[in-house]
């Protein structure tokens, strides 16, 4: 009865937002009103068919909370966190000088190297650093989505760090100056300052993965079968391929682009991690890691068909 109150409640929430009535009061109601700000978002994105995709994504986003919603995750964690391997020290440094980056952690891994974590805003970042011989965990560069206050200053910093130059930071068609890097070990930087309120930045964190995949909307399709993901926003291009995509797995948010397939891993801290692997797997993902219960959670994972690792944990419960 609670899931078909709240289903009940979006759609008269969709049916305001769309009248441009005032849903104000969605934002006070806890379950309601992160599918509130979705739909608040997703108007700028109007089709013929808005109002119909609009619900059924939300609808679908109620019924996939109880599997990804993350429980008893430490402050400033979120659903996905991208975990970066690098074979030497020296990226959380960069990311220091560029993005003023704070870390966290840190702790001799557990097959060697060191394993550090990092707060970039509000937003986490796990980095693996030493040989990945023998490991599950590939060295490969991934490509992040950075939010900052001043998009010319922190892309300087970085070039003055040692990151080859993408892209000068210029006025984007998409409310974005934007500027884009390529740091040492070879990560992709898409650096920005929001120009106004339709850039993503009102609906994101201050760090967002980036996905590229070839055949990108049948990936987006797969993330859906493999991982619960839901479809926020889709922007076709010239010749109806993604150009961009938003999609969210419990509370964070991946970006998605056509483009040459540049895989990375990823933690989903989740509340039933052996039901989101047996799905993953049944979609199409291979286990390269068994499920199994370890000092800092039970902790599995899979690798899906283009090359990202999922790995899916529940963090181990403090003692009382």
């Amino acid at each position: 009865m609670a899931e078909r109150d709240l289903i009940d409640r979006v759609n008269e929430t969709v049916d305001a937002i769309i009248a441009r009535d005032d849903a104000t009061i969605a934002l006070r109601d806890p379950e309601l009103a992160p599918l509130a700000r979705v739909a608040a978002d997703l108007r700028h994105y109007v089709s013929p068919d808005f109002k119909a995709r609009l619900r059924t994504t939300l609808e679908r986003r109620t019924s996939m909370t109880t599997m990804t919603t993350p429980t008893a995750v430490r402050e400033g964690f979120t659903t996905v966190t991208p975990y970066i391997r690098v074979p030497d020290p020296g990226l959380i440094e960069f990311l220091t000088q560029v993005f003023d980056a704070q870390e966290t952690f840190s702790a001799a891994g557990g097959g060697g190297g060191m394993h550090r974590e990092v707060r970039i805003g509000d937003s986490m970042l796990m980095i693996g650093e030493g040989s990945d011989a023998g490991g599950i965990m590939r060295i490969r560069p991934m490509a992040f989505h950075v939010f900052v206050q001043d998009v010319d200053a922190a892309y300087a910093r970085a070039v003055a760090a040692g990151a080859t130059a993408l892209g000068e930071p210029a006025d984007r068609h998409y409310g974005e100056r934007a500027g884009f890097v390529r740091d040492p070990f070879g990560n992709h930087w898409y650096i920005a300052t929001p120009l106004g309120p339709q850039s993503l930045a009102s609906s994101q964190r201050a760090v967002t993965p980036v996905l590229h995949a070839k055949g990108a909307g049948e990936y987006m399709d797969f993330l859906t079968r493999a991982l619960g993901a839901v479809e926020e926003i889709r922007a076709p291009g010239p010749s109806d391929e993604v150009r961009y995509a938003r999609m969210r797995v419990g509370d964070a948010a991946i970006e998605l682009g056509e483009a040459d397939s540049m895989p990375g891993s990823f933690m989903l801290y989740v509340t039933d991690p052996d039901s989101l692997y047996q799905q993953a797997i049944a979609a199409g993902c291979r286990s390269i890691m068994p499920l199994s219960d370890q000092p800092y959670g039970r902790v599995g994972g899979v690798e899906d068909p283009i090359g990202n690792q999922w790995f899916f944990s529940r963090p181990a419960t403090p003692p009382a």
